[in-house]
């Protein structure tokens, strides 16, 4: 069977559209080292070096041999989907790709999404685990975080604060005058799962099965940059399908991701 009007640049553009839309933490992240996955299963180096000493000038000076500190962040997930179509040509042709596209973005994204912020309760910063039940402990949680990130000198710029929709209830409360929701027609670029700003964060309200905590709020405020990312799609293809009359679809996508500074990533998870 001949596979002429398969078209995998644009399919493969268009699947990375929709893996895009629909994640809500991952584009926060970290994401300066995309360029150095090629195959999935690379492990991307992180060079960091010591902060300098900071001396008191009398005269002379003291310098400092720098050292460098390296980190590494294995490409180690791989997510696939594949499928069975009687014919790629004629599903094309009727423009019938696009529903299947976007259920395989969400998919995927759903995947390394839930990767991610499980990364980031693993090896982030625990600021507390006292049940929260109210506005009052919701906002006690959110403090708990905020100076926790301020005494680890964690830049103002790029603070998130991930929410489960249990947590989110709460400090959307209406008797809450901190939380201040997103509105028609700002200026302010309107993520997914963006719904306001609370205490110095944005905050961004998830699905994820990794912060479900078993219906009761879970929270974590990080700095994006203190989160590295790095995903690549690598294949989108169409061939005869050998054991079945028709044509199969799949694609590969690769990714990990690493935290960076923990002190930036504090969690709260409500027992």
């Amino acid at each position: 069977m001949a596979i002429t009007n398969f078209r995998p640049t644009v399919w493969h553009a268009s699947l990375l559209e929709n893996l895009h839309q629909n994640t809500f933490v991952v584009p926060t992240l970290n994401g300066d080292y995309e360029g150095d996955i090629t195959n999935g299963g690379e492990i991307v180096k992180i060079t960091g070096f010591t902060q300098p000493t900071i001396g008191t000038y009398a005269g002379s000076i003291t310098r400092q041999a720098l050292t460098d500190t390296s980190l590494s962040m294995p490409i180690d997930q791989k997510r696939y989907y594949a499928y069975l179509v009687d014919s790629v040509d004629k599903v094309q042709a009727a423009g019938k790709f696009d529903g299947v596209q976007a259920d395989a973005g969400a998919g995927l994204a759903d995947a390394a999404e839930d990767y991610v912020l499980t990364n980031m309760l693993t090896n982030g910063t625990s600021a507390g685990t006292v049940a929260v039940t109210t506005f009052a402990l919701a906002d006690a949680a959110v403090k708990l975080i905020r100076i926790a990130m301020v005494k680890a000198k964690v830049p103002l710029l790029g603070r998130f604060l991930a929410v489960n929709p249990e947590g989110a209830a709460f400090l959307m409360d209406n008797t809450s005058s901190l939380f201040k929701a997103n509105e028609a027609g700002s200026d302010e670029t309107i993520r997914n799962g963006l719904i306001g700003t609370y205490r110095g964060f944005k905050v961004i309200e998830t699905p994820s099965a990794s912060m479900a905590n078993a219906a009761k709020p879970c929270f974590i405020g990080y700095w994006g940059r203190a989160v590295g990312f790095a995903q690549q799609l690598l294949q989108t293809r169409a061939n005869p399908a050998l054991d079945a009359f028709g044509d199969q679809i799949d694609g590969l996508h690769v990714y990990g991701a690493k935290v960076i500074r923990p002190t930036a990533v504090q969690t709260y998870v409500s027992l």
